[in-house]
């Protein structure tokens, strides 16, 4: 059960931090990747402002002030075109680029004339190149730039901000596995120290109440039996149910190491099912089934049988006066399906999250004539995790509903 604890603590500190990171990273590399696309398009717009020059700063259009020096001109590869109605090359301002001459130019510029948008980037040869088309009533205007490295600078930085994220990942993987063991650590001392009372409480209180059930006993038989005799006999017989259930509640939870087999869940409902006929009958109640044969499931033989005598006692506790206890058993793909289902009138507004909590009651007093104290559902749900299976309730007035899968 840590084990689970444990593995589910890793699990989400892990995808806790994850997340964390791939919204921070995301939200970095987003924002490089537009802020290299503004530059880039910037540069390209001014371009083509100033007609396939770049002049030093004191001529710069004031719009782009402050944006460019007089080392741009230099630093920048750039071609601009101006292309007349009829397709015709105007003028060509190559002397910026070394990537194209008269052989390709047609193949080169056809990237960016083809293209629906006005403005965008494509790939030549290997190099990134973005582009802008301007068009006028007497000409177009175009004008391409290499953007190669500072998309290569963007990848670049993508790349490694991916490879940060991995093994920043890995090595917090290793510092919460290794920090879990503390964290749990606690939950495994109380839990044992839990256990170890439950052990020991049950064995010293086995005496005591051996020693009164005899002394009533004696009492019986020299003054005759009392309604007092019969209340302290009901009163330790109670109490000896109830330590026995929290004994085996708590040796349930130490089973870890259940060794599951092939089970004939059919055959173990029929046999559950004609020992409740009975008590159902003596109360009234009506009790159906409908048993699909040779469904076997991996469990535990006599968990599966203790597992539905659980349901059928609480059916048979909490049925309304002469309401119908319907019990099925089928086949769902590759699973079974159980499911014990009841009248219950008043089961509007019962909270049914809370009915495997251990010693829950739904009447909180305690004093209802219905006995029981709250242990069987959670024995239940205990009995289906260590099946591996699943357990549920429902209520559709006026029935409530008890659903196994495994």
């Amino acid at each position: 059960m840590f084990r689970k604890i444990r593995f589910k603590f890793i699990c989400i500190s892990t995808l806790s931090v994850l997340i964390v990171l791939f919204l921070v990273l995301g939200l970095v590399n987003l924002i490089t990747h537009k802020n290299a696309l503004s530059e880039i398009y910037t540069t390209v717009e001014f371009i083509s402002k100033q007609g396939g020059n770049l002049v030093p700063d004191s001529e710069l259009d004031p719009t782009f002030n402050g944006k460019f020096s007089a080392e741009t001109q230099y630093e920048t590869r750039y071609l601009f075109i101006t292309i007349g109605k009829d397709g015709v090359y105007l003028s060509i301002n190559d002397d910026h680029i070394a990537a194209v001459n008269s052989d390709n130019l047609g193949e080169f510029i056809s990237f960016a004339l083809d293209s629906e948008d006005e403005r965008g980037l494509f790939e030549y040869r290997g190099r990134d190149y973005a582009y802008l088309r301007v068009r006028t009533a007497e000409n177009t205007s175009l004008t391409i730039m290499d953007c190669t490295r500072t998309m290569s600078a963007v990848e670049f930085f993508e790349k490694f901000s991916f490879y940060i994220g991995f093994l920043s990942t890995l090595l917090m993987i290793l510092i919460i596995s290794i920090l879990s063991r503390r964290i749990v650590h606690p939950y495994i001392k109380n839990a044992e120290a839990q256990k170890q009372f439950i052990t020991n409480a049950s064995h010293e209180l086995k005496t005591p109440l051996a020693v009164i059930s005899a002394n009533t006993e004696v009492i019986e038989m020299m003054n005759g039996k009392s309604e007092w005799t019969e209340s302290t006999v009901k009163q330790v017989n109670r109490m000896s149910e109830l330590i026995s259930q929290l004994v085996v509640l708590s040796r349930l939870e130490e089973s870890v190491d259940l060794v599951l087999t092939d089970v004939n869940m059919s055959e173990e409902a029929k046999k559950s099912i004609e020992n409740y006929k009975t008590v159902a009958d003596t109360k009234g109640l009506t009790l159906n089934s409908e048993i699909a044969d040779d469904i076997c499931v991996s469990a535990d033989e006599k968990g599966i049988f203790e597992l539905i005598n659980i349901l059928l006692d609480n059916a048979v506790k909490y049925c309304d006066e002469n309401g119908e206890i319907k019990i099925t058993l089928d086949k769902k793909g590759r699973n079974a399906v159980l499911k014990v289902e009841n009248d219950y009138a008043e089961g509007d507004g019962v909270d049914y999250k809370r009915f495997f909590d251990r010693f829950y009651r739904e009447d909180q007093s305690h004093n209802s004539e219905k006995k029981g104290y709250g242990i069987g559902l959670s024995m239940a749900e205990s009995l289906v995790r260590m099946f591996k299976g699943k357990i549920h309730v429902s209520y559709k007035k006026p029935k409530i509903c008890f659903t196994i899968t495994i």
